[in-house]
């Protein structure tokens, strides 16, 4: 790894900084008419306003000790946001930024006020965007005398892709219920925790001798206020380490996700910046390259819930599915297996139920979530383990369906006949789960390009991916069992 190599010219000025996005239509109403050129300039006037945001942001990174590449430029491209692209050939393992503690905003730092961890300390782990979010929010409150106001001006006004902000036409149009009631988890977290008008004050003991140049601040938090707070840190916050707490990292978090990263972030352990994280060059980029972090092996769930966007064809998207006695006999009946000698489905034998519990599936548990995948181990594990079990002839049959490792596909522990009746299963379980969507796959590309919302564009993005998700599911499925047929 090597330093940025020095330069006489500043990072933020090297070469044009702010492109604009042309267009060559006309959109024509009854009263207005917004032409190519229209949109030309009042593009133009975007960039005139972040340049002169960029300086000032520029001006602070500098003084409070962060370090950019020579060769690394910040971006900003008018509907699209800001984004780091290499302005020339830059070497594997390359310090590209270099951030000290201070220039992280983070929920546990020591200029964190009391009655601010105090309510910080409120909000559940499994919500710690909106932890970090109430020290960003103080932030923002405060303003120019905040030590954070250049980093802030850079922030997202709204957060369109965020689905905790999608009208009700967007929600209903993700058909898919898992991510639905996530969206209404984390809205009645907003609703309850800051509906009341929460109002916190830093104290008069939060500026002392020991730190003049603290400002105190009072601010009344709101469900929309914290909701747009929590956006920016699901969005923007990093965890480096398995045992830091997430901190939001200027320049760092504007980088864009890729599943083949470019470059990666890691804690600094020595030296004057301890404490602080880097970014570093995994390999050699090229001029104009973009800069592209891994923000983790996601899948479409979790990137649109916390970053607002999704990846087609995502390797990591699964479909959710739970572990139900009931709709395992629906789908036998789908599958033409009613007729099949399993009448233990309705009353599990004891046998059965001992190996179902070693596998974790205890029962007609609703709470056990099952995971469909597009590729690879396509069924969940304990969902065809469990199958094996229910339709194992003997207890001996089903306790090798429940050893481990269990459940993998194709894996020779059970009869053929037990294993085909289980694929089967397996296939008319994706079937029914196919059948909650109310549209074909066909009809879904046709509704997205007629839709003029963009939240719901994504949102039919959204279902459409797990739609495929499905139907290569289902394929895989059906070769191993044509594959099992042939060899009988």
């Amino acid at each position: 790894m090597s330093d940025a190599p020095a330069s006489s010219t500043a990072w933020w000025r090297r070469r044009e900084l702010l492109a604009t996005r042309t267009t060559t239509t006309t959109t024509t109403t009854a009263t207005t008419t917004t032409t190519a050129e229209e949109e030309r300039l009042a593009n133009d006037a975007k960039a005139r306003v972040q340049s002169g945001v960029l300086a000032t942001f520029a001006t602070w990174f500098d003084h409070r000790g962060g370090k950019i590449h020579e060769r690394v430029r910040m971006t900003y491209r008018p509907n699209f946001g800001w984004s780091l692209e290499a302005d020339g050939d830059i070497a594997d393992g390359e310090r590209l930024v270099s951030l000290p503690p201070k220039l992280m905003l983070r929920c546990d730092s020591d200029d964190v006020s009391e009655p601010l961890k105090n309510v910080v300390d409120r909000v559940p782990n499994e919500f710690w965007s909106s932890k970090v979010g109430l020290v960003l929010l103080r932030e923002r409150v405060a303003g120019a005398h905040s030590a954070f106001a250049p980093y802030i001006t850079l922030l997202p006004a709204v957060h369109e892709g965020s689905p905790t902000f999608f009208p009700p036409d967007a929600v209903r149009a993700l058909e898919y219920a898992p991510i639905v009631q996530q969206i209404n988890k984390r809205a009645r977290f907003l609703g309850t925790f800051a509906g009341n008008a929460l109002t916190v004050d830093d104290g008069e003991s939060y500026v002392d001798e020991a730190h003049p140049g603290r400002q105190r601040v009072e601010m009344t938090i709101d469900a929309n206020a914290l909701g747009w707070a929590t956006a920016c840190a699901s969005s923007r916050a990093f965890k480096v380490g398995a045992n830091s707490a997430p901190a939001m990292l200027p320049v760092i978090d504007i980088c864009n996700h890729s599943f083949n990263p470019s470059v990666s972030v890691r804690a600094i352990e020595e030296g004057d910046n301890a404490g602080g994280v880097e970014l570093i060059a995994r390999r050699a980029l090229t001029s104009g390259e973009p800069i592209e972090l891994s923000y983790g092996n996601l899948s479409n769930d979790e990137l649109l819930l916390d970053y607002g966007f999704i990846v087609k064809d995502n390797p990591f998207d699964c479909v959710k599915l739970r572990w139900d006695l009931k709709l395992i006999e629906l789908a036998r009946e789908i599958g033409g297996l009613a007729a099949a000698p399993i009448d233990t489905v309705a009353k599990v034998a004891p046998w059965q139920a001992t190996a179902l519990e070693r596998i974790g599936l205890v029962g007609d548990d609703p709470n056990v979530e099952l995971s469909v995948f597009g590729a690879g181990q396509v069924m969940d594990k304990k969902a065809l383990a469990g199958l094996r079990v229910l339709y194992s002839k003997s207890s001996a049959e089903a306790s090798r369906a429940a050893d481990a490792p269990f459940g993998e596909i194709d894996a020779d522990v059970v009869s053929k006949d037990t294993e085909i009746k289980a694929l089967r299963t397996c296939m008319s379980l994706l079937a029914l789960a196919l059948g909650n969507f109310s549209t074909t796959l066909e009809k879904d590309e046709e509704l997205h390009d007629a839709a003029t919302s963009p939240q719901v564009r994504l949102a039919i993005a959204f279902r459409m991916e797990k739609k495929k998700v499905l139907a290569k599911s289902m394929a895989r499925l059906n070769e191993s069992i044509e594959r099992l047929q042939r060899d009988e």
